[in-house]
C-alpha cells in the first residue's frame, strides 16, 4: 500500500511541476557576420550540430516551478567548457563555476539541474577562461516566468499585453583571432589585447542589421514589459522618451519595493532589469542605448531600439520579432531563423527601387534558406507575407 500511494503522490507532482530538458551543444567554429560585412570566429551554443552557434546564443525559457536538466554537450576539440548559471538560485554543484563544481571536456555531456526558483531574467555563460569564452560567444538569456501566465511579471505583480528581451553586449575583434580564441588550457597567464570594441551588440545585431529589423510595437494606454540585461565588459545607459512612461519594476530577478519611474536606466555588466512602458501617444521613435567605457564613463557607442505605437493591434500588425535573417549584409544565401509559429506563406525580395528580383513560395517553414547569389551589391528589401499580413526587412548585399 506504501508503494501504491509513492506512486500515485510521484504521477501527481508530475503534472503540478513540469519536467524541462534542454541540450546545448558547445562549439569552438561558429562564425559571425558583423554589419558591415566582416566575418570573426566565433564560440558558442546550439542546440544541434548542423546549427551554427549563434551570439547570443538560445534563449532558455521555463516555468516557475519547472524541473530542469540542462545536457550540456561539448564538441568544441578544445578547452573545457561550463554552464554558469548567472543569477538563479542553484546549489554549487549545479552552479557551472569550474574547480567548484565541474568542467565539460570534449565529447562529455555535463548535466545541470534546478527547479526553477521565482520568475525573472536571468543569465548564463560560460565560466571557463570567462574573459575569452564570453567575448567569443559562449553566452545567452535565460528567463522564468510565473506558472500558467506568461502575461504577469510575477505572482501578483503587473500585467502586460507584449514583452521584448535586449541582451547587450559588445565585440572586439582583436579577440576573436585564434591566437587568444585557442589558449592554453590550465593554470596559466593568458595575454590579451586591450579591449576596445567596435561593434555594439543588440541581441546580436547592430548598426545596419538592427535597423533592418522590424520596429518593436507598444499598445498605446498598455504594459509592454521589456526583459534588458548586460553581458558585455561595457555599461549600457538606456534613454526612454518621457512619452513612454517608462518605470523600472525589477532588478536581478527580484521585484523592487516599488516602481522607479525614470527616463534613464544604467546597467552594468551581470545587470538585469524589468522594465513597464505604458506609452500615451501614437508614433513611431526609438529608446537610445548607450555603451559606456567602465574606466571612463565615456560613450563608446551607440544603438537605437525603434519602436511603433498603435492604438490596437490591426490584422496587418505581424507578431514581432517572428524572423531573423541570417547573415546581413549576405554574400550568397540568406536563412531566416527564430521563426514564430505563424507560418509564412511567401518571400520576395526587391530592389529598393521596388523591381522584383526574387520571389519562393513557402511549403514548409522548418528550415528556410534563400539562394540569392546571383544579386548584385547594393540594398534590397524582403518581404514575408504570412497568413496576418506582411513583415518587411531591409537587406545589404557584401560587397
Amino acid at each position: 500500500m506504501r508503494k501504491f500511494l509513492a506512486l500515485i503522490f510521484f504521477i501527481a507532482a508530475q503534472g503540478v511541476f513540469a519536467q524541462s530538458t534542454t541540450l546545448l551543444i558547445a562549439r569552438n567554429i561558429g562564425k559571425k557576420v558583423l554589419d558591415d560585412g566582416t566575418e570573426i570566429r566565433t564560440f558558442g551554443y546550439a542546440t544541434k550540430l548542423s546549427e551554427n552557434p549563434g551570439i547570443p546564443g538560445p534563449t532558455l525559457i521555463y516555468e516557475e516551478g519547472d524541473s530542469v536538466k540542462i545536457d550540456m554537450w561539448n564538441v568544441s576539440q578544445g578547452a573545457p567548457h561550463t554552464i554558469h548559471l548567472h543569477g538563479l538560485d542553484v546549489d554549487q554543484q549545479n552552479d557551472g563555476v569550474p574547480h567548484l563544481s565541474f568542467e565539460v571536456e570534449h565529447m562529455e555531456h555535463g548535466y545541470y539541474r534546478f527547479k526553477a526558483p521565482h520568475p525573472g531574467t536571468y543569465l548564463y555563460h560560460c565560466h571557463v577562461v570567462s574573459a575569452i569564452h564570453v567575448q567569443a560567444g559562449m553566452y545567452g538569456m535565460l528567463i522564468i516566468k510565473p506558472k500558467g501566465n506568461d502575461k504577469l511579471t510575477w505572482e501578483g505583480g503587473y500585467s502586460f499585453s507584449r514583452d521584448y528581451n535586449f541582451l547587450l553586449s559588445e565585440i572586439d575583434t582583436n579577440w576573436h583571432t585564434d591566437a587568444h580564441l585557442l589558449h592554453p588550457i590550465g593554470h596559466v597567464k593568458i595575454k590579451v589585447p586591450p579591449y576596445d570594441p567596435t561593434y555594439f551588440l543588440v541581441n546580436g545585431s547592430s548598426g545596419t542589421q538592427l535597423r533592418s529589423e522590424a520596429k518593436k510595437v507598444f499598445l498605446k494606454n498598455d504594459n509592454t514589459f521589456l526583459r534588458l540585461a548586460n553581458i558585455g565588459y561595457y555599461a549600457n545607459r538606456y534613454i526612454f522618451s518621457d512619452k513612454l512612461n517608462a518605470s523600472v519594476v525589477s532588478s536581478d530577478g527580484r521585484p523592487l519595493p516599488e516602481a522607479m519611474v525614470s527616463d534613464t536606466l544604467m546597467v552594468f555588466p551581470g545587470e538585469r532589469y524589468g522594465v513597464l512602458v505604458n506609452p500615451d501617444n501614437l508614433g513611431d521613435d526609438s529608446v537610445k542605448i548607450e555603451y559606456l567605457n567602465l574606466n571612463t564613463l565615456s560613450v563608446k557607442g551607440t544603438e537605437y531600439m525603434h519602436y511603433e505605437v498603435v492604438e490596437e493591434l490591426s490584422a496587418n500588425t505581424v507578431s514581432p520579432e517572428s524572423f531573423k535573417v541570417f547573415p546581413n549584409p549576405f554574400t550568397s544565401s540568406l536563412r531566416l531563423t527564430n521563426l514564430s509559429k505563424e507560418s509564412i506563406k511567401n518571400i520576395a525580395i526587391s530592389t529598393t527601387s521596388g523591381q522584383s528580383v526574387y520571389s519562393r513560395v513557402i511549403e514548409s517553414n522548418s528550415s528556410i534558406v534563400l539562394q540569392v547569389e546571383h544579386l548584385g551589391p547594393g540594398s534590397y528589401i524582403l518581404k514575408a507575407t504570412t497568413e496576418s499580413g506582411n513583415e518587411i526587412r531591409r537587406l545589404l548585399h557584401k560587397f
